[in-house]
């Protein structure tokens, strides 16, 4: 069920003075639990309305990635804001944008040297200050610059150097705070857990505990330290000198506690993978509660977020983690697309999405044709890999080549001819109406051929639609074959997919329903690779607020430069991006301050000083046209 939400609350009155306050407390913080305790009081006793601007502040974005509707302000026009609002010469703006770094911390420093505030400034709100930002992200044509700069600056005008340090930031893409779309979906599990007050009259009423009655008190907040902190000293009864019995009977209280939150975190999660728009679902949680949450189904248009799979180092051991049998499909090197379609009454939309839930229809017209041309129902959701074929030999190509694809609004028929796709169809989550994300693997695999009557495992062209290739196996060396036929017709490795009654489709998670082969779990590169970090890009859905990956370089030390070699994407874990973000954020600076040696083709984000040096095992080398480590060196 999809709620529709139109009607608009009163009109907020949250400072954004607030939110900046709120904003740079975060930063100061590093522990998770510190951070979501401020963001619960910090959404706490909110509208609707305001609750929703305030997470989509928080999270940087006017709306959700799948929508494609981004703020489009560049650091330079930032500068002709600046220089408007202070008079500061743009020379000298610039100047320190190269050495600061932080184009927030620059504005915030720039902005304390006003003389005064205008007799003429309104105090800002966040209501006000999200106006704005829609209304950039929305503008277009050839005057949408000069009418995105005077937006900028009306709100420079009106804000303290703090709220200017976090309006740059929000409006550059730029926030920094360290905050991923799973912290939000924590506060909000606290938020709307009912329980708190009940548990907080029970612990006060019993006896013996008067010692804790501070920290009871405290509970309504719905502070996870407060909670925390009450769990742990009942845990130490003997300690703290509580009755043993009283302890037990206070501990279970909150164990209880402590399990709603987390019920009711998996529903949100759940509701998030099928419909990634925090904004939206925590706006829905405080106008109707968790029931409507727990309501929202898979809808045709709103990109589900994708399912991935595990890795295991051989095929025996696959099998066997599957229960002795599992189904293996070639595993295409290509850019993975979620495709929707529904026939309305004038004509078929589709529209196409890429893993990151980037829209991606318009790349990608001939694929929307394919689509079109061979489906034989009402609606669908498919999921498949966009893969590149020789035009001559219709033989996969290298990932390389579609890349070149990505991004493009010009030449698009060229480069279509160019580099002609098929798209490989693997699985089936919605049919007529039917959610199919919770039926088992093998039905929604025969869905796809009831969505494309006739579709088959061969290339064809023409048509543009295969269906991936699959094997049922049993036995460790039928699985070895079939692995070695996927190497031999151009494909990275397998996927073995569970065929048990339980394989579902898991929207958003990493599970053992999908274990992937590829060759460089086999270790065929018989060392690893000490490279070094020289850049990072910004990460986006669960990496939102870390980095996404890493530009990594070798050291040529006859000449002292270092070439790139390869982006670092995969292989790490939520801790290990934290920390990574940390380091990368006292090594970062400007190209011409930390690259002087570094030579690379690609653009980063972040430039990073090279200096640290990460241990990296792979699978192969391949040429790439990308990296310059080969440059007058390989051909």
């Amino acid at each position: 069920m999809l709620f529709i939400i139109n009607e608009r609350l009163p009109v907020m009155v949250v400072p954004f003075l607030e939110a900046a306050l709120t904003y740079q407390r975060i930063e100061s913080l590093s522990g998770k639990l510190l951070m979501t305790d401020e963001l619960i009081r910090f959404f706490s006793k909110r509208t609707p309305d305001e609750l929703e601007v305030l997470v989509r502040l928080t999270m940087g974005e006017v709306r959700p990635e799948y929508e494609g509707i981004e703020i489009g302000v560049a650091e330079k026009l930032v500068v002709k804001a600046l220089y408007q609002v202070t008079m500061v010469p743009v020379d000298e703006i610039e100047k320190g944008r190269k050495t600061v770094g932080d184009i927030g911390l620059l504005t915030e420093e720039i902005m304390k040297r006003k003389m005064q505030m205008s007799l003429f400034s309104e105090p800002l709100t966040t209501e006000r200050v999200f106006g704005n930002l829609e209304k950039m992200a929305r503008v277009e044509g050839r005057s949408s610059q000069d009418l995105k700069l005077k937006m900028v600056a009306e709100l420079l005008h009106d804000a303290s150097p703090l709220e200017a340090r976090y309006i740059v930031r929000i409006v550059c893409q730029k926030m920094r705070l360290g905050i991923a779309d799973m912290t939000i979906i924590d506060a909000l599990s606290y938020l709307f857990t009912p329980g708190f007050e009940k548990a907080s009259l029970d612990l006060m009423s019993g006896s013996g505990l008067e010692k804790l009655h501070p920290l009871a008190e405290r509970l309504p907040e719905r502070s996870t330290s407060v909670l925390y902190s009450l769990m742990e000293r009942l845990s130490i009864p003997k300690k703290e000198g509580i009755p043993p019995d009283e302890a037990s009977r206070a501990l279970a209280i909150l164990e209880d506690l402590k399990g709603s939150i987390q019920k009711n975190r998996e529903k949100i999660v759940r509701a998030y993978n099928i419909h990634p728009d925090i904004g939206y679902l925590a706006h829905l949680l405080s106008l109707s509660g968790m029931s409507a949450v727990e309501s929202i189904m898979v809808t045709p248009f709103i990109p589900l977020r994708a399912m991935l799979g595990e890795r295991l180092s051989s095929i025996g051991d696959i099998i066997e983690k599957m229960g002795g049998k599992a189904a293996l499909e070639y595993k295409y090197d290509g850019l993975r697309v979620q495709a929707h379609i529904a026939r309305e009454k004038d004509g078929t939309k589709i529209r196409l999405y890429s893993r990151q839930l980037e829209d991606i229809t318009e790349q990608f017209p001939d694929v929307v044709e394919f689509l079109r041309n061979g489906f034989q129902c009402s609606s669908a959701i498919v999921e498949g890999e966009c893969v590149p074929i020789d035009p001559d030999s219709s033989s996969f190509m290298p990932f390389q080549m579609i890349s070149r694809r990505r991004g493009r609004k010009h030449d698009l028929a060229e480069n279509i001819d160019q580099v002609p796709v098929v798209l490989v169809l693997f699985d089936c989550l919605f049919l007529d109406g039917r959610d199919l994300t919770t039926e088992p693997y093998l039905t929604r695999r025969d869905s796809i051929g009831e969505a494309f009557g006739g579709i088959k495992e061969e290339i064809d062209p023409e048509k543009g639609l295969v269906l991936s290739k699959m094997e049922i196996v049993d036995e460790a060396s039928k699985g070895e074959e079939f692995f070695l036929r996927a190497l031999e017709d151009g494909c990275e490795g397998v996927m073995a997919k569970s065929v048990s009654d339980q394989s579902v489709y898991q929207a958003g998670s990493r599970g053992w329903l999908w274990i992937k082969y590829k060759r460089d779990y086999r270790s065929e590169l018989s060392d690893t690779l000490d490279l070094v970090v020289v850049g990072a890009f910004h990460g986006s859905g669960r990496r939102k607020g870390t980095y996404g990956a890493l530009l990594m370089a070798v050291l040529d030390d006859v000449s002292g430069e270092f070439h790139t070699l390869c982006k670092l994407g995969s292989g790490f874990n939520d801790e290990d991006l934290a920390v990574i973000k940390e380091i990368i954020d006292e090594e970062r600076g400007e190209r011409e301050n930390v690259w002087k040696n570094v030579f690379s083709k690609m653009e980063v984000d972040v430039h990073v000083k090279p200096e640290k040096v990460l241990e990296v095992v792979g699978a192969e080398i391949t040429f790439s046209p990308n990296h310059t480590c080969s440059f007058n060196r390989m051909r």
